[in-house]
């Protein structure tokens, strides 16, 4: 593009163009305004380095050869075209670079090795022997995703309303989570693919389709040979660390409602700063765990429609 401009740009400044390059000259110094409105905003500081430069040199140019053109209005429309094929080739380039993806680690375990893994945003992974991950160095975007590519894998991830973690697996199989911890099979000698969860609430969905969600003590199975799934209720699950560390009452009652699928009602405002510090684990039932908080604050609870919610007071 900027090539053809260029020649028919000589052509008119030697006085050989024809009457109908002359008039392809003067149309698109005629739509210099439009063609620069079609560049994006975002795209214009991009651009302006590198059109600027060619411009100069373009000028350096000329001087040299014909001081006398610089001023003259055959060498403005010679500059405006030049500009137009410059940024319409410019633009191109611009648009059709490929977008850089964010560095990918793999890791692997081999027979009889485990790994712990932690991830940028303070998820850990533990991996079982014969396993294969993949994740960024740093998560982008809206959500954060790894993928599990082969072998069984235990994620205790960070809870981010705004980001949700997404594990992908074979047979075009997700796993989706805000944070919570759960377990993965997925060997590919294996037809059975098996999610658990030890706390918290996650989804197993084959591209749009759900296959389940699941809670706290419950797992899903996946046959690659069927595309048949079922759920299960897990008798003996993986016990989870539960740490609050100067951790306000707000916050507290956040995760625990989450971890286990319950609400917690705050009767007073007041309530919300009052600091945390302790450790639990997740065999433990939210009973338990709110009788140590609130002992520790002095306060109350009471319990409504078959402990699902729970209401502290003072």
């Amino acid at each position: 593009m900027e090539e053809k401009a260029k020649q028919l740009l000589q052509k008119y400044l030697n006085g050989e163009a024809s009457a109908a390059e002359i008039k392809q000259v003067e149309d698109w110094y005629a739509q210099l305004d439009n063609a620069s409105k079609k560049i994006p905003q975002e795209r214009k500081a991009a651009l302006r380095e590198q059109l600027l430069a060619n411009i100069q040199s373009g000028i350096s140019e000329k001087e040299s050869k014909r001081p006398s053109l610089l001023y003259s209005p055959v060498f403005k429309i010679a500059a405006a075209i030049l500009m137009i094929a410059s940024m319409g080739l410019l633009y191109w380039k611009v648009n059709n670079q490929p977008i850089a993806p964010s560095a990918q680690i793999v890791t692997t375990t081999l027979a009889g090795e485990h790994k712990k893994i932690v991830l940028a945003d303070g998820s850990e992974i533990i991996m079982e022997p014969s396993s294969k991950i993949s994740y960024p160095s740093k998560f982008k975007g809206n959500i954060r995703e790894i993928a599990l590519t082969e072998g069984e894998a235990f994620f205790d991830i960070a809870h981010d309303e705004q980001h949700p973690f997404q594990v992908q697996l074979a047979s075009k199989l997700a796993v989706k989570v805000l944070g919570t911890s759960f377990r993965i099979k997925a060997y590919q000698a294996s037809d059975q693919v098996e999610v658990t969860v030890a706390t918290g609430k996650v989804a197993v969905q084959q591209q749009d389709k759900i296959l389940g969600i699941l809670t706290k003590n419950q797992s899903l199975r996946y046959s690659k040979e069927t595309a048949q799934s079922s759920r299960n209720v897990v008798e003996k699950n993986t016990a989870v660390a539960i740490a609050f560390d100067g951790t306000n009452l707000q916050e507290v009652a956040k995760k625990l409602e989450y971890i286990y699928n319950i609400e917690i009602i705050l009767k007073d405002t007041s309530l919300k700063s009052l600091k945390t510090t302790a450790t639990f684990n997740s065999t433990q039932n939210p009973s338990e765990i709110l009788d140590i908080i609130c002992s520790l604050h002095h306060l109350k609870y009471s319990t409504i429609e078959k402990d699902k919610v729970f209401k502290i007071h003072k």
